[in-house]
């Protein structure tokens, strides 16, 4: 069973648009066909409520739960609570336990990976991408409102901060004006060697900060063309 972020085309499966817009929604499919969705809403940097789960063809529903609880973790790793109370839908009980979820006031799942979340000047993150989808960047620009909407892949090299993922929500921070975001550090497999390639292809050209990635903004296209390509074709020669 295969799970993923919705895309454009998995829009019609969803019941909140802005689960969509937020990243919020996961699918689980086989064999190119829909199985189940599930929402979720990020409610602080702690923990994370679940909004919608249904099943749209028949499958294992406890498998596809799980898969999906999975890949909401494997987004967010810094959370350290999913909970889910039934009182606007309901998920079977078996469903939830197998999921590991326990029942107390709410349900909830506890999570405990280790990870803390700091709060970082976004002067002082350095990308390592060459470029931003200018179509993501209005998908995020239309729900980031305060800093806490903005928490950032970062790994340390040469005492960087640098920053991995979450290029997109950087850039709409710093054009909101916002003089901090959260980030939390990756401890699994880093490949320092390849973010190292990607700083040194930034800085030939001067990309060294946030304000620097600002003035990248390139349509989907382009943004497929110059950052998307060149990383593919890296691992590639890579593998030769």
């Amino acid at each position: 069973m295969e799970v993923y972020r919705a895309k454009d085309s998995d829009r019609r499966y969803l019941k909140y648009e802005k689960s969509f817009l937020y990243s919020t929604a996961i699918i689980a499919a086989e064999e190119g066909k829909i199985k189940a969705v599930l929402e979720y809403e990020i409610k602080s940097l702690e923990y994370a409520k679940l909004v919608n789960f249904q099943i749209i063809e028949n499958c294992d529903e406890s498998l596809a739960f799980k898969k999906l609880i999975e890949e909401i973790m494997y987004w967010n790793p810094y959370l350290s609570k999913i909970i889910y109370n039934d009182e606007k839908y309901k998920i079977r009980e078996e469903i939830l336990k197998d999921g590991g979820f326990i029942k107390n006031k709410n349900w909830a799942k506890i999570i405990d990976n280790g990870i803390e979340v700091f709060k970082v000047n976004i002067k002082d993150i350095k990308p390592e991408q060459l470029t931003v989808d200018k179509v993501k960047l209005e998908r995020v620009n239309s729900w980031i409102s305060c800093p806490e909407d903005v928490v950032v892949t970062c790994i340390n090299i040469d005492d960087r901060i640098v920053s991995i993922d979450g290029h997109s929500r950087l850039v709409s921070a710093f054009l909101k004006g916002f003089s901090y975001v959260y980030g939390y550090y990756e401890i699994d497999n880093v490949d320092l060697k390849f973010f190292k390639t990607c700083i040194n292809w930034c800085e030939e050209k001067g990309i060294f900060s946030v304000e620097d990635l600002t003035k990248r903004v390139v349509s989907p296209k382009e943004h497929e063309e110059i950052w998307i390509k060149r990383c593919r074709e890296y691992f590639k020669d890579k593998e030769k």
